[in-house]
């Protein structure tokens, strides 16, 4: 290609982007024609645990994907006989919970109310709980992805296959989610110097960065939380009464040798449930991650503004029955030749009181949150 007809085409793309800033304006990181979508997540199940409600309203600032939590909601749930119930904001903000006891229903059909400090008001259909059935077994496999590196953690894992019953009914629907819990030794770390603050509870940096890492233990039990990234989702409409054996329901990785703990819920969900994550799904194959799925495609199924018909929602009203098993993964056996565990390690060293200190503290709290916890997890070896 001749250098001149370069020059032109360089010339005409950065025009073209002159043209389009000029056209789109951006005012305080603000773009002029973006939209924020209000966002409503509500989990109402048979597992007291498991019931909340998280309302968000999406950024809409270019340099900001965080959702930002919409606080001091009214929000009410009514079951079938008329029954309503309060969810209040917890000490997480934008998220709402029932009043101790309280549990959905198999057979019973529930709706949401939401009405914000604004006075715009959303109401959901009525979605109603269908039984889930036991987990029978687990058995896990480990695998190897020959596709990928021995340094890249997702070439081995151990694959989670179950087995259950599927009800004689037609049209049910099953989602499969899971948590693990590991415990803990270092809740903090400090780098380029810093040290802790026991007072603001954050790590202060030095006027001059340095190459020092300082490591704070937990002042008492704390695990870790990781739950699963991935959606997965299945309809009985070929299987319909029978025994399902085999069903990939997680894959865990191999990042050590102790017993890795998982907790596999086994969820009955709504037809309307099941075809709003379906979506996600498709959509996430075709675009590569959940976090690049078009919002057009995540506008709720069950979930409308009273308030402004035209508003569109992103988010589900789920409505499930669950069945848990605790399950205990030795990550010891049946390993191939040749692949070993990649284990993370920490750099620098644990901070301790200097000797001869005084009212010197040197650990720090297991802070509450979704991804830690100090509450011994169910069934803890």
């Amino acid at each position: 290609m001749p250098t001149s007809t370069i020059k032109y085409l360089f010339f005409a793309c950065v025009m073209g982007l002159l043209t389009w800033a000029c056209i789109n304006p951006i005012t305080d990181f603000k773009q002029i024609d973006a939209t924020s979508y209000m966002t409503i997540e509500a989990d109402i199940s048979d597992d007291a645990e498991l019931c909340k409600i998280r309302i968000t309203s999406s950024s809409n600032r270019i340099l900001s994907q965080n959702p930002i939590p919409v606080n001091k909601a009214e929000v009410y749930v009514t079951d079938q006989t008329g029954t309503k119930t309060q969810f209040k904001e917890g000490t997480l903000m934008g998220t709402y919970l029932p009043p101790v006891g309280f549990v959905g229903k198999v057979g019973y059909s529930y709706t949401l109310s939401v009405k914000t400090l604004t006075g715009k008001q959303y109401a959901s259909v009525a979605e109603t709980m269908v039984g889930a059935p036991e987990i029978e077994n687990i058995v896990t496999q480990f695998e190897v992805r020959d596709q990928y590196a021995k340094v890249d953690l997702r070439r081995t894992g151990y694959s989670v296959y179950v087995d259950f019953k599927d009800s004689p009914k037609e049209g049910e629907f099953y989602m499969w989610n899971w948590k693990h819990f590991e415990k803990l030794n270092i809740c903090e770390t400090c780098e380029g110097g810093a040290t802790w603050n026991f007072k603001t509870n954050v790590c202060v940096s030095p006027r001059v960065p340095t190459e020092d890492i300082l490591n704070y233990q937990c002042d008492g039990n704390c695990w870790a939380i990781s739950t699963n990234n991935d959606l997965n989702v299945f309809s009985d409409v070929l299987t319909n009464g029978q025994r399902l054996v085999g069903r990939q329901v997680a894959r865990v990785p191999f990042d050590g040798y102790s017993p890795y703990y998982l907790r596999l819920e086994q969820r009955s969900i709504t037809k309307t449930a099941f075809n709003f994550y379906q979506s996600l799904i498709s959509q996430v194959q075709s675009s590569g991650s959940l976090f690049d799925v078009p919002a057009e495609t995540r506008f709720s199924m069950n979930i409308k503004s009273v308030s402004d018909p035209a508003e569109k929602i992103l988010g589900i009203l789920n409505v499930f029955s669950v069945r848990k098993k605790i399950y205990f993964i030795d990550r010891t056996k049946n390993i191939p030749a040749g692949e070993f565990a990649i284990q993370s390690t920490f750099s620098g060293e644990i901070y301790t009181c200097p000797p001869g200190a005084v009212n010197c503290v040197d650990k720090v709290p297991c802070v509450e949150s979704a991804y830690r916890t100090k509450i011994t997890p169910e069934g803890w070896k």
